[in-house]
């Protein structure tokens, strides 16, 4: 099974961010003095709830010590949903978690309560991720009988076993 490619960004992008950040500076350094005072800010408090989510999935590391994908795999019909939808899904949410913890995923798990993920996640990020890996298509989603019921694990698997294979967009 193919990995995700990410694209990166080009010299060209960067050198305009920065270019873009010394000309605040030179021009406006009471405004860019507030805004690096609000990063610390977001920085500090980014720290502290970044230390509330790592006890989160260290706690359910110790609850699924043991697990693997071969359990998660498992919890589905192989005969009837796509064993490439099942590791894109497993694999692409680990990657996604907001911890470096590797955490046993089950199909029961919410994305908002168990894993912490926000709706944007889904939304931008891993739905592409997942549909590039396993070659299905998101075209014509909104005939997917798991349209608005994405909320588990299990309904991505779901969801994705019921879109069309071809090129992912």
């Amino acid at each position: 099974m193919p990995k995700y490619k990410t694209e990166k960004a080009s010299k060209a992008t960067l050198f305009v961010f920065l270019a873009a950040v010394l000309a605040l500076l030179i021009y406006q350094p009471m405004f860019f003095l507030s805004l690096a005072g609000l990063a610390l800010l977001a920085i500090i408090w980014g720290t502290v709830e970044q230390r509330k989510i790592d006890r989160h999935f260290q706690r359910l590391c110790n609850n699924r010590k043991g697990l693997s994908i071969c359990e998660f795999a498992r919890e589905f019909d192989r005969k009837i949903v796509d064993t490439w939808i099942i590791r894109a899904v497993y694999e692409q949410l680990q990657a996604a978690l907001p911890t470096k913890q590797l955490v046993p995923i089950q199909a029961s798990d919410d994305f908002f309560k168990t894993l912490k993920l926000d709706e944007d996640d889904l939304d931008l990020d891993l739905i592409e991720e997942i549909a590039q890996r396993t070659g299905r298509t998101l075209e014509d989603y909104q005939s997917n009988p798991y349209l608005g019921k994405v909320t588990t694990v299990r309904n991505l698997v779901l969801f994705f076993n019921h879109q069309a294979c071809g090129e992912a967009t």
